[in-house]
């Protein structure tokens, strides 16, 4: 029986993914670099140390990735502090059914510890959270089933108890080597057919889960 819920952060709770990629685009443009969404779509839900090799392979050996990447977070931090947290639908209302049934709920991303802290903050979330596994709290990011399986043992959940939320393909794919059941709601890349294979639904929105977890009665 499901008794911990796991949620990707990125893509899947607030739409930064979008964001992000078309910060790195402008970053691109101010220093004449092609930086394209397809090279972008490549990392989508890898951690950092698996983002920087793809822009050394597509940009050069000698790319400067952390001071681009200063540039892209004040772009970010500028647009959510004029915007505000662009929450995805339905993430709201399935926090507090999960809440209210009883469920642990879970974050496991591979953003790190500090910024990963400071979005719950501002999306008015971050009390649902009872534990929070970050990028830098394991050594191997998605798609290895590290994080998952360390957010599994600080909630003292077994792995076929949790539910994971994902939104990409290296999410997906480490939920299910981490012998959980995995939605998926997919964002800005569309399940492949492997997925299909790994996921016990495919959502397009999060307000999809509670029915879901209703239907199938998988906690008591």
């Amino acid at each position: 029986m499901i008794s911990t819920v796991i949620f990707d952060m990125d893509g899947l709770m607030f739409d930064t993914e979008r964001l992000t990629s078309e910060a790195w685009i402008q970053v691109g443009l101010r220093h004449n670099l092609p930086i394209t969404r397809e090279m972008l779509g490549r990392m989508r839900g890898l951690p950092i140390n698996g983002c920087i090799p793809v822009f050394k392979e597509v940009l050069g050996e000698d790319f400067d990735y952390w001071a681009l990447r200063r540039e892209r977070v004040e772009y970010v931090d500028q647009w959510i502090e004029k915007n505000g947290m662009p929450v995805k639908p339905g993430l709201k209302e399935l926090l507090n059914w999960l809440q209210n049934h009883g469920y642990q709920i879970v974050l496991a991303t591979s953003t790190y510890q500090a910024l990963a802290d400071r979005f719950l903050e501002i999306a008015g979330v971050s009390s649902f959270f009872s534990h929070r596994v970050c990028g830098n709290m394991v050594e191997h990011g998605k798609p290895a089933p590290d994080i998952f399986l360390y957010a599994a043992q600080t909630a003292h959940t077994s792995p076929r108890q949790c539910l994971v939320l994902e939104d990409s393909y290296a999410g997906v794919e480490a939920g299910w080597l981490a012998g959980m059941s995995v939605i998926m709601v997919p964002d800005m890349l569309p399940p492949r057919e492997q997925d299909f294979e790994r996921i016990v639904l495919c959502a397009k929105t999060l307000k999809e889960v509670i029915p879901y977890l209703e239907k199938n009665k998988v906690h008591t």
